[in-house]
């Protein structure tokens, strides 16, 4: 019961580790081409990065915990 549970979790996060690091791909190469509008957009897109790459270090973390059962 528990490996079918681990290897659900496993899934779940793999997926929402893929869609975090899609997005900030994305917002990476907007920024990158210059195609924030203004400093209010830049600024948007820098603060949503920063909460995804926490988001991300936590579900790293969690994969870590989750291993070491």
């Amino acid at each position: 019961r528990w490996r079918r549970i681990g290897t659900m979790s496993d899934n779940v996060l793999a997926l929402l580790r893929k869609k975090i690091d899609d997005e900030r791909r994305a917002l990476s190469e907007h920024l990158a081409s210059g195609a924030a509008k203004d400093i209010e957009e830049y600024r948007r897109i820098c603060g949503k990065t920063e909460g995804l790459n926490w988001v991300h270090g936590e579900i790293v973390e969690l994969e870590k915990r989750l291993d070491e059962f």
